[in-house]
């Protein structure tokens, strides 16, 4: 007897050795990137890209509508990117809004090679994206397409106020080049410290954003036609009670008590002479 649990002994002193000697790798940090950009920017091309997925030679169309995409960083920090395309034409912009809550980063896809205007345009919208949405206070990676002559990305980035308008959102901000790969790299390099440095503050952001967004649909709901406003007087109305009428020579009114009798007989207490 004292044999054999010497033998369990050891057999659970080998077992425990064993489960302390392997080392449990950590979770890996998923984090939910939004890719929006005005159409023809390159958005579709770069999240194909990024996840490492060949394009089909006949899906060139400007996507009009949500494509998903999958990546994991191949640099420290490891981390598993779920992206996430919205289309850019002017119905779709619409529903860019819908999706700033859930996201921890943005990037932003431009064409470097577009007339001067047309770029106002498209940072006048990145501005329309940032200032005083969900999206305030989150990465922003700036992804350039396509080349122009004599045009570099720090002059983008002066012409347009774009230090600027990050100071102003608090958004962390780095522009890079899609066709050169060793700065795509270093720019989802720098997303990736960005997000997890700010891991903790963000996840909370997002929570508070998607509950608050959460009500607010509740609320326009149960609530269509600004009845918030109105007070429900006549839910619980009161019976009103009617005074009795006044009795006459009393308000200016004639009518009688409806217990009045109909006659009135006077009682003569003295006998007849």
């Amino acid at each position: 007897m004292g044999l054999l649990c010497a033998k369990l002994c050891d057999c659970c002193c080998y077992h425990q050795t064993i489960s302390c000697c392997r080392t449990s790798s950590p979770a890996m940090e998923e984090f939910q990137v939004l890719i929006l950009g005005p159409s023809g920017s390159g958005k579709t091309e770069l999240g194909h890209r990024l996840s490492r997925v060949s394009r089909d030679r006949d899906d060139q169309e400007a996507t009009n509508g949500v494509r998903c995409y999958r990546m994991k960083s191949a640099e420290e920090p490891i981390a598993q990117l779920q992206l996430t395309e919205v289309g850019g034409n002017v119905e779709m912009q619409r529903l860019w809004k819908h999706y700033y809550a859930s996201s921890h980063a943005l990037i932003y896809c431009f064409d470097l090679g577009a007339d001067p205007m047309v770029m106002q345009g498209t940072f006048s919208l990145l501005t329309d994206c940032l200032v005083g949405t969900q999206l305030a206070g989150k990465p922003v990676l700036l992804v350039a397409s396509r080349h122009r002559v004599g045009v570099q990305l720090y002059d983008v980035e002066y012409a347009f106020g774009l230090e600027e308008l990050a100071k102003s959102c608090d958004c962390p901000l780095l522009i890079c080049h899609m066709d050169e790969t060793e700065d795509l790299h270093r720019g989802i390099r720098w997303l990736c410290h960005q997000l997890m440095a700010r891991k903790s503050q963000l996840d909370q952001r997002i929570r508070y954003d998607v509950n608050m967004q959460v009500w607010q649909r509740r609320k326009r709901s149960l609530l269509p036609s600004a009845k918030l406003a109105q007070v429900h007087r006549h839910r619980f109305r009161r019976q009103t009670r009617k005074i009795l009428p006044a009795i006459q020579g009393f308000g200016g009114t004639k009518k009688r008590p409806s217990t009045a009798p109909s006659k009135i007989f006077f009682v003569n207490s003295h006998p007849e002479d």
